[in-house]
């Protein structure tokens, strides 16, 4: 009964975007929701505890995600098996645990906050796991259920973390209860109803798992080294500072993402459409779109920065119970700093449309670089104000690397095939 509620019928048109929406949008705002919420009902130096794992989850994620849910989506002539993706996927999130738990060592955390990093870095390994699962279900025409995984698992976990959080007040069960939730979620969600696209099976073959990693590693690399970047300042404030502040810069921090959640749904569905327009050389309605993405983006970036000088700092307030008032101009700064990633993040766009492959390597490599020498630096000199700059500087630099190499590669002089 249940499996043929999930599965349901044929799904229209509609009802695939619509689950692919509610999916995407609600997998987003998780992370902000259990932040603010657990700084609210545990506490400011708990609430930092749990910033800091969450931050380094949702980097130390990419491991497991590694990037394989496009090229196995789009394996269209089934170059790899379901059962040999599975492989590589079980392979990366042990991986991943392993690599938490030396950074944990490396870091000499105590014993409380060690615990609570691992245990939120697993809690998170859990969506890269079922990653492999919603790719077969987005490759099968099925991408409902891809949708409604990702709805439904992460409601029913972040539910489950917060009924215990409130009731006992216990940071550790809480986070216990989430993984739980979510394992059970990956049953119901993803095993019980996969037969309706294949049959759940796994093949470790040597040869077979060295190609997928070798061919998915350079989109792994960027988006790995972009999480990175996010993430820069927030690893320096835990490094640096006590884990209250690092309580008070998450919160500054986390709605920065709303603007590139606007990003996300202002590119992507022109994407086709710009990439047939460079194939075809209609470079002038291409680089016109380009500047009316622009202009909605800096637009968008000076509502926001609006909005958080008059109203953002009250609002915030009420909902982690924190002072906050002498954040105000840090926050309508890191909203800036926001903007100019937004901006990144359409230029990396174009540099994918361009196949500049190199462009884009050397780019979030050398981006990374400052942004690992600066953070710390800035940090422990001028505290949480250090650590807003630092990460201004980093996707600042990125910003004109990639605007220098566009107009490099490809204003001045009509592309060439293979160029990058």
């Amino acid at each position: 009964m249940l499996k043929r509620l999930i599965i349901g019928g044929e799904p229209s048109e509609k009802k695939l975007f619509f689950w692919n929406m509610m999916g995407s949008g609600v997998y987003a705002f998780t992370s902000l929701i259990l932040t603010y919420m657990t700084i609210r009902f545990a506490g400011d130096r708990e609430g930092g505890v749990f910033a800091i794992a969450l931050t380094l989850a949702q980097m130390f994620i990419y491991i497991a995600y590694y990037e394989m849910r496009n090229y196995q989506v789009t394996d269209a002539e089934d170059k790899f098996t379901f059962s040999q993706y599975h492989a590589v996927k079980i392979i990366n999130c042990i991986v991943m645990m392993v690599i938490v738990a030396g950074y944990i060592i490396v870091m000499r955390y105590d014993m409380h906050k060690a615990i609570i990093v691992f245990l939120v870095c697993f809690y998170r390994m859990l969506d890269g796991y079922s990653d492999v699962y919603e790719a077969e279900f987005h490759k099968r025409g099925r991408l409902d259920l891809a949708g409604k995984s990702m709805t439904f698992r992460s409601v029913i976990s972040v539910a489950v973390y917060f009924i215990i959080l409130i009731l006992t007040g216990d940071l550790l069960w809480s986070v216990i209860g989430a993984i739980v939730s979510g394992l059970i979620g990956i049953g119901v969600f993803n095993l019980l109803v996969f037969d309706c696209v294949g049959k759940i099976s796994v093949e470790f073959e040597g040869a077979t798992i060295k190609k997928i990693l070798t061919e998915c590693f350079p989109l792994f690399v960027g988006m790995f080294l972009w999480t990175y970047l996010l993430s820069a300042s927030r690893i320096a404030v835990d490094a640096k500072m006590a884990s209250e502040f690092q309580s008070y810069y998450q919160v500054l921090f986390m709605p920065v993402s709303v603007i590139n959640l606007f990003a996300g749904f202002l590119i992507r569905p022109s994407l086709l459409g710009l990439t047939e327009q460079y194939a075809n050389g209609d470079m002038k309605p291409f680089w016109k779109t380009i500047r009316k993405m622009v202009l909605l983006l800096v637009a968008f970036t000076v509502v926001c920065m609006a909005g958080a000088y008059i109203c953002g700092i009250p609002i915030l307030e009420v909902l982690v119970k924190c002072d906050l008032k002498a954040y105000r101009i840090m926050f309508v700064f890191l909203i800036f700093a926001g903007g100019i990633n937004a901006l990144v993040y359409l230029l990396y766009y174009i540099m994918t449309i361009f196949r500049a492959g190199k462009g884009i390597m050397i780019g979030y490599i050398t981006s990374s670089v400052i942004a690992f020498f600066v953070s710390g630096v800035l940090t422990e000199k001028h505290g949480l104000w250090g650590a807003s700059w630092s990460y201004l500087l980093s996707v600042g630099y990125l910003m004109l690397f990639f605007v220098i190499w566009i107009i490099k590669k490809r204003v001045w002089h009509a592309p060439r095939v293979g160029e990058s």
